[in-house]
């Protein structure tokens, strides 16, 4: 074998086991040829038939991607190692799934399990099935499997083979005889591919429970073999094989967190000109900006991009070298000195990270990772000096409000350019990430900051192979690189601009205002480190993670652009989100996401999401208020409890809090209401109730002269006969059994 290399590590362990996937896809025409190409080692086995390694072998032999004939050799005997590279690749297909039996069925075809749905904190969940499709598309779950599975993982195998053509024609055309490095967009792009098109198809058939993806065994086995390889590469270039000897106990790995601390006050912070578009602009900068430090860091370290476990939400997991550890100290000082240079001392972007064991991949290492997380955001700007923190800026009068630089002609720079970011965002197809090797002496727009990591944003009107596709419906891996990761609708106005927030208060119904919904999902430490069950495997734990990054950031969008058009998303990416809207318009979309997402996770009792909706008391009230005091009903929605003991699952709106489980039966009522008022009935019977109710409260369970509302509701039903039937029906609902 010739000389070992991170991208033959790379390719050979996230390509291992695509074999599965061929198999399962039944050509009856390839049997034969596997039979007769591969016969010694179906023979070897004691096998009967080609096994997983043989196709997957020959697709890869195929294929015309690099390195052709060492990663047929490793996929081929990554069981049975025969060589330094297929012996590395076995060591982290064993990590990635926990030490699994290899009693698995080669021939037993399945549909996956939704690992959503299987979550519990208690007694085993059996779970739901996912169709064989694309990651980018979602029917609803399955009670049981397809009975004609295999047609469905051949349509989805030739789409595949179709696009992986396409990537290997522009390799042999662009590369030719000299493969790229490992942090090249190549390796990326088949990093997406598999993501695309593996994701929805099971690893293996372990104890008859298809519960990990294959895309997530893949991506978790690069991650651990490219880590061991970068750790190890001085000893394993000279060929000595005995250092990957009982590796189990030893601290060879390392994970890293960053966390952004102050996304709160930065992203609302914004002056009500362009409001939207600037809000949009900063949630986009907030998700690219974690994204850009991973790569930095990544390309740093020779890594590949499977070394993100999860980035979302706020903060990414990196799997590395123990020996980045190490180096973290350095990372960080950069990104101090690049955030305060941003930001002051108002945004932050902190590091931790830990040297752990192969062992410990499979604890609840996240948990660990984020408590002490928590110790760290209390140091902030620890790599600066007190002289630069505390240093006197020499400024005029004209200072920006909102980020204290310097105006020009009464308008910020830096501020604005979040604007101009969030109009590129609406207007263009989409963006490439572009290296960017020259030094920035100053941070005076968003894209400065980026820069300063070595990356640059780079927006277009067309669509390219090495480009992010901004419209995620109907993409087509031959034509881009992948699709923007976060939720990105916006309501547009009549010219094509984002609309304005006096625009989106005129579309409400009734009063003319706008509003803003939050939400996140529930229990979710909870729910990483219980609901998977005892010591889960680290791939399935990024499965789990994957499940959730999609459905925010990708099926959430197009539930609010089908069902409310008027709303526009904020924010939509790892758990949580954040949609500005017609205040009418709320309601409506979150219980469509409520909805959705229990029919997401094959309504299992222990997935929910808890939102709070907040209107704004004018058409030009400050958005940070608004979103601040949102928040702070979140939180209270999220300690809400009912006589039964369940909590969370929650609505805050006017000021109440009502269970999702509720929220029918205040919705029958509410259009009772509009049916009374529709038909003349005084509107005054609305703030009548109110008054009634208030009262009730008051007395906290006291005495409560109940027969001031049927005395109330009899002469209201005598004054409006036309609507009598109706009037009784709202009393019957208002006072009903518990």
């Amino acid at each position: 074998m010739s000389e070992l290399n991170t991208e033959k590590v790379f390719l050979g362990s996230i390509f291992h086991d695509i074999g599965k996937f061929y198999q399962r896809a039944k050509d009856k025409n390839l049997k034969e040829k596997l039979i007769s190409e591969y016969e010694y080692h179906i023979k070897q086995s004691n096998s009967y038939a080609p096994r997983h390694q043989e196709y997957g072998a020959y697709f890869y032999k195929n294929s015309k991607l690099p390195y052709s004939d060492d990663i047929e050799g490793v996929i081929l005997n990554h069981h049975n190692p025969i060589n330094l590279l297929s012996k590395l690749v076995k060591i982290a297909d064993h990590i990635s799934a926990n030490e699994r039996s290899q009693n698995e069925s080669e021939e037993k075809i399945k549909n996956m399990k939704s690992i959503l749905s299987i979550v519990s904190f208690e007694e085993k969940r059996n779970g739901k099935y996912r169709k064989i499709s694309k990651l980018s598309d979602f029917e609803d779950l399955l009670e049981k499997e397809e009975e004609n599975v295999e047609n469905s993982y051949q349509k989805l195998w030739d789409e595949f083979e179709r696009v992986i053509k396409s990537l290997s024609d522009e390799f042999n055309n662009k590369y030719k005889a000299i493969p790229p490095k490992i942090d090249s967009k190549f390796y990326e792009k088949i990093y997406y591919v598999l993501k695309e098109y593996t994701s929805n198809v099971p690893s293996a058939f372990y104890y008859s429970e298809p519960e990990i993806s294959l895309f997530s065994h893949l991506s978790t086995t690069a991650a651990i073999a490219v880590s061991i390889f970068k750790e190890l590469e001085e000893a394993l270039q000279s060929g000595n094989e005995s250092i990957l000897e009982n590796l189990n106990d030893k601290k060879i790995l390392g994970i890293i967190k960053g966390d952004i601390s102050g996304i709160q006050n930065f992203i609302y912070n914004v002056s009500q000109e362009h409001a939207v578009k600037k809000l949009r602009g900063r949630s986009f900068y907030l998700s690219y900006l974690l994204e850009i430090i991973a790569r930095y860091i990544l390309k740093s370290e020779g890594l590949s991009i499977a070394n993100v476990l999860y980035n979302g939400g706020g903060h990414f997991y990196l799997l590395v070298p123990a020996k980045t550890i190490d180096r973290l100290e350095i990372y960080q000082k950069k990104i101090d000195e690049i955030m305060f240079n941003a930001h002051g001392i108002d945004l932050a972007v902190n590091l931790f990270g830990e040297k752990i064991t192969p062992q410990e991949l499979n604890e609840d290492i996240y948990g660990r990772i984020s408590k002490k997380m928590e110790i760290k955001k209390y140091r902030k700007f620890s790599t600066l000096s007190y002289e630069k923190l505390f240093e006197i800026k020499n400024v005029s009068r004209n200072v920006c409000p909102y980020c204290k630089r310097e105006m020009k002609n009464d308008e910020c720079e830096f501020c604005e350019s979040f604007a101009f970011l969030g109009e590129r965002l609406v207007k263009s197809k989409s963006f490439k990430l572009e290296e960017y090797n020259k030094e920035i002496n100053s941070i005076k727009t968003v894209n400065d900051i980026f820069k300063a990591f070595g990356f640059d944003i780079v927006f277009s009107d067309i669509v390219e192979k090495d480009s992010y596709a901004i419209d995620k419906e109907n993409i087509d891996l031959t034509k881009c690189m992948f699709y923007i990761k976060s939720a990105n609708y916006v309501l547009k106005d009549e010219e094509g601009k984002v609309a304005d927030l006096e625009k989106i208060a005129q579309k409400s119904k009734g009063i003319k205002k706008w509003g803003v919904l939050r939400g996140d999902v529930d229990n979710l430490g909870r729910i990483f480190g219980e609901g998977l069950g005892k010591n889960p495997p680290i791939s399935k734990k990024v499965y789990l993670s994957q499940e959730i990054e999609v459905f925010f950031g990708k099926f959430l969008e197009d539930l609010v652009k089908s069902k409310t058009p008027n709303c526009s998303v904020i924010y939509s990416g790892g758990d949580d989100f954040f949609i500005l809207g017609p205040w009418s318009d709320l309601p409506v979309i979150a219980e469509v996401i409520s909805d959705e997402f229990k029919r997401y996770s094959g309504y299992n009792p222990y997935i929910s999401v808890t939102m709070s909706i907040e209107v704004s008391p004018a058409k030009k009230y400050p958005v940070f208020r608004v979103a601040n005091v949102s928040g702070e009903n979140l939180d209270k929605a999220k300690e809400y409890k009912r006589k039964n003991g369940k909590s969370k699952d929650a609505l805050y709106f006017f000021g109440d809090i009502i269970g999702w489980e509720e929220f029918n039966e205040y919705s029958e009522k509410k259009l009772l209401m509009k049916q009374l008022i529709d038909k003349g009935v005084t509107k005054r019977f609305i703030y009548v109730l109110r008054n009634l109710f208030e009262e009730y409260i008051s007395l906290n369970n006291g005495y409560f002269k109940v027969w001031r509302i049927y005395y109330y509701f009899s002469r209201l039903s005598e004054r409006y006969k036309n609507a009598r039937e109706l009037i009784m029906e709202l009393l019957n609902k208002i006072f009903v059994r518990r």
